[in-house]
């Protein structure tokens, strides 16, 4: 990207800050940090209220601004040792993780389901948090930030925020862990229940949806329907011995679902939790590798990133195509290019090509 298009990008940078609104608790307590040439080039900043923060957009963009997850005293001052750490939000950042330039765009609704489940089967049911303390955010790029700002985390240090993470990314889970025996005979395989909470709950909510769908994953011989429900309701009581084979013989069978315990799991970034210091994207902040508005969100089930986080600019560009670009659907249209294409374009669209380097301005 050349000086001219930097200049261009930032002009409307500048026109979307302008109008746009931030709501960011306790902003005068947090440290911010901006980028100009890469993410954070630039920190220990702060702003006392939203009209500070504002001008400071307009007038000197930039192409990235974070904000940190945590609260300080004196959140300028250097170096950070004496900023006088209060506490921190919890933030759990999830990303698509692919090769090609463009191939996490198509993926984007999975990291959405994650993030939902994150929230509602993680933070809700198994850490008892209110839907109200959690805030969805789109990264403005490849994923989405979940921060949860409750004063039931504020004060958690390092390895508290490591053990949460650990937990839900299903660190050294092993259903095996779930069973124990009633006696020295090993006769009767005792576990988890229908009713139990957490992974052990998640963990029968698959075998009972397993045997219900395709029981010969588990036993040819659960074909006969009045083995199966039988089985079904001894699991769902936590009494998984009514089946003619050995407590073992049921736990290889076992294994086959237990393939399935990392998608139980949600794959967060664990640096980003535990970090009590870092500095993430602000919400409602445009992202300057695609332009897109790292979008703060009220209705995630609705959500559409490629849709919903595009800023409204006026006007088109015309763009030449420097590399071929495989089909994408943006603001509800598709679009795709080959090396060479010369099309005029909706402008938050053509400075999208453009920050990804696929495209030039003519």
């Amino acid at each position: 990207m050349n000086d001219k298009e930097k200049k261009l990008a930032l002009y409307y940078f500048s026109k979307y800050y302008s109008t746009a609104n931030f709501n960011i608790p306790s902003m005068e307590k947090r440290e911010f940090g901006v980028g100009f040439n890469k993410k954070i080039d630039s920190r220990h900043l702060s702003f006392e209220n939203e009209i500070q923060l504002k001008n400071y957009l307009v007038n000197s963009t930039p192409f990235f601004i974070s904000y940190s997850t945590a609260h300080y005293d004196h959140p300028a001052i250097t170096p950070i040792e004496k900023k006088g750490w209060k506490g921190a939000d919890l933030v759990f950042d999830l990303d698509v993780h692919t090769e090609g330039k463009y191939d996490a765009y198509l993926k984007l609704n999975s990291v959405k389901e994650d993030a939902i489940r994150l929230s509602e089967e993680f933070l809700q049911q198994d850490f008892g948090l209110s839907e109200q303390e959690i805030t969805y955010v789109f990264s403005g790029n490849r994923g989405y930030h979940v921060h949860v700002r409750s004063d039931e985390v504020f004060s958690l240090g390092a390895q508290e925020r490591r053990e949460i993470v650990d937990y839900i990314r299903g660190v050294g889970l092993d259903f095996r862990s779930f069973f124990y025996s009633d006696d020295e005979k090993k006769t009767k395989l005792l576990g988890p229940r229908l009713d139990s909470s957490g992974y052990k709950g998640r963990f029968v909510k698959k075998v009972v949806d397993t045997l219900e769908k395709t029981p010969s994953l588990i036993y040819r011989g659960f074909s006969d329907v009045e083995k199966k429900n039988n089985f079904i309701e001894g699991v769902k009581i936590g009494n998984w011995s009514r089946t003619p084979f050995s407590i073992e013989k049921l736990q290889t069978k076992l294994s086959v679902v237990s393939k399935d315990l990392p998608l139980l799991s949600v794959d967060a970034d664990a640096a980003v939790t535990y970090d009590i210091k870092k500095l993430i994207r602000m919400p409602n902040s445009i992202h300057g590798s695609t332009g897109f508005i790292a979008k703060e969100i009220g209705n995630i089930d609705s959500f559409n990133p490629l849709n919903d986080a595009l800023p409204e600019y006026e006007g088109e560009l015309k763009i030449t195509f420097t590399e071929s670009v495989p089909e994408i659907k943006l603001n509800n249209s598709t679009y795709s290019f080959s090396k060479g294409n010369i099309s005029t374009l909706p402008t938050a669209i053509a400075l999208f090509f453009i920050l990804k380097e696929s495209a030039s301005l003519i």
